[in-house]
């Protein structure tokens, strides 16, 4: 897979490349500290995290006890010394793991394929839903003809577990903390961002299979071009973007792939025919993204000599065939500036052909 779309990929689906966005420049402070001085502590809540497995998220009692021990590490960190000055998120992150916010194979193998699918509305029981509105009694009064979505989409093992946990999960996935501590801790902060990931998957699907000559089409350009909309705004109102390199990152990647296509369809508006090209019929967005990409921080416009580059033989052979000699037809109309002729060349095709008097080029 190409780099450029690869980082696009780790920006905006983060369930495809195995971890969710974090802050790789954000410190861990006091962590040695913090070790020695609530050793104990420590110890019975990563005793209790090991029984945690990552194929699903942890049900609500998992996830109570496991806050219990974490809280009683952070009420220690707090008192020490090394962390006066220091903010109670850094303490938290310090003290805690990511359990609540952590993606497990449920939600990379099913969940978020599952909300795809109800987003797309195919179904009687999905229409008009969106992300931002999929609440708790959504799921609760939809829940039979839910359970056969994800019966149809998901592997059997995460439909049992499902079904026998529907409204826990529910529960846990569609309620916001009773106090918001700013955190972004909580499955409810995950769910969100799983609901933003259903546009990711769409973009990727359309990198993967879209051809770039169906931009010409102007509603498949729109179909796009709402897609990376409906994703930088579904991104900007969520937590787990929360720090500001991550939130320009993920920006920068979405403009660009919007200038990408807008850029695609102005060339086949103002050359149409490339859309004769045989060797364009087969190229992919992604054939021509991770170029693009590169190009962009060079030059502003670059597509064509990327296009070029892929269409040398043809771009040729098309070259030659316009100096084909003929004779000029009779729509031959001159003026004292210039003469204008209409010709035909090999292929039956009209050429406009312009020429300019001498004695206008002094």
């Amino acid at each position: 897979m190409r780099f450029i779309f690869q980082l696009f990929l780790h920006f905006l689906i983060p369930i495809l490349v195995d971890s969710y966005i974090t802050d790789a420049g954000s410190p861990i402070y006091c962590l040695d500290e913090t070790n020695k001085a609530c050793q104990s502590e420590r110890k019975k809540k990563n005793e209790y995290l090991q029984t945690i497995p990552s194929t699903f998220p942890p049900l609500t009692h998992v996830l109570n006890e496991y806050s219990e021990r974490c809280q009683n590490v952070v009420k220690c960190a707090s008192k020490l010394e090394c962390f006066k000055g220091k903010t109670d998120r850094d303490v938290f992150e310090t003290s805690c793991d990511d359990v609540g916010t952590n993606q497990y194979m449920f939600d990379n193998n099913c969940m978020v394929y599952f909300l795809r699918e109800v987003f797309n509305g195919r179904h009687n029981c999905t229409e008009g839903l969106a992300p931002g509105n999929l609440t708790s009694q959504v799921f609760k009064y939809e829940k039979q003809c839910f359970l056969k979505i994800v019966e149809t989409i998901c592997h059997p093992e995460y439909f049992n577990f499902f079904q026998k946990n529907y409204e826990d999960v529910v529960e846990s996935y569609t309620t916001k903390p009773a106090v918001d501590d700013g955190f972004c801790a909580s499955p409810n902060d995950k769910f969100e961002r799983l609901q933003c990931d259903t546009y990711a998957l769409d973009l990727r699907s359309i990198m993967m299979n879209m051809t770039i000559l169906s931009i010409a089409n102007q509603s498949s350009s729109e179909i796009v071009l709402e897609v990376v909309r409906n994703m930088q705004k579904c991104t900007d109102n969520i937590c787990l973007l929360l720090y500001k390199e991550e939130k320009n990152k993920t920006k920068e990647h979405i403009h660009l792939f919007e200038k990408f296509i807008t850029n695609l369809t102005e060339v086949f508006m103002r050359r149409p025919r490339l859309l004769e090209f045989k060797c364009l019929e087969n190229i992919l967005f992604i054939d021509v993204f991770d170029d693009f990409g590169y190009c962009k921080k060079i030059e502003k416009n670059c597509l064509m000599p990327i296009i070029s580059k892929m269409c040398q033989e043809e771009i040729l052979a098309d070259f030659e065939n316009l100096e084909v000699s003929v004779e000029p037809r009779k729509e031959v109309y001159n003026t004292p500036e210039f003469d204008f002729a209409m010709f035909r060349d090999n292929k039956k095709k009209r050429k406009f052909v312009f020429t300019v008097r001498d004695d206008k080029l002094a």
